[in-house]
């Protein structure tokens, strides 16, 4: 029971890491980790997901329309305003950035 609570706490930090690098990446052209490492978060997203299908999610469709075969999250147009808020202050957190938007 404890290793299945420790994977739906992880599938939902996923989901909002997931999430939060998508707009910093394709909403402003900005990126604070490696794209290997979001391919990676992506992947893991993906993996449970599927594992735990009925699991609750935050924001459970925009994360499930956007993990589609490239799970690239190109295709998200609508961000909740806490995943915004979340990118901006990373992107502040990122410190001495020449930010261009």
């Amino acid at each position: 029971m404890a290793e299945r609570s420790g994977e739906l706490a992880r599938l939902r930090r996923r989901a909002l890491q997931f999430l939060v690098h998508c707009f910093l990446y394709y909403r402003l052209n900005e990126s604070v980790i490696p794209d290997e490492t979001f391919d990676a978060i992506a992947e893991e997203l993906r993996t449970l997901r599927a594992k735990h299908p009925q699991a609750e999610i935050p924001h459970a469709e925009t994360v499930d329309a956007a993990l589609g075969p490239e799970g690239s999250g190109f295709q998200i147009r609508h961000y909740p305003p806490e995943i915004v808020s979340t990118a901006f202050q990373l992107l502040y957190a990122a410190g001495d950035r020449d930010l261009d938007f």
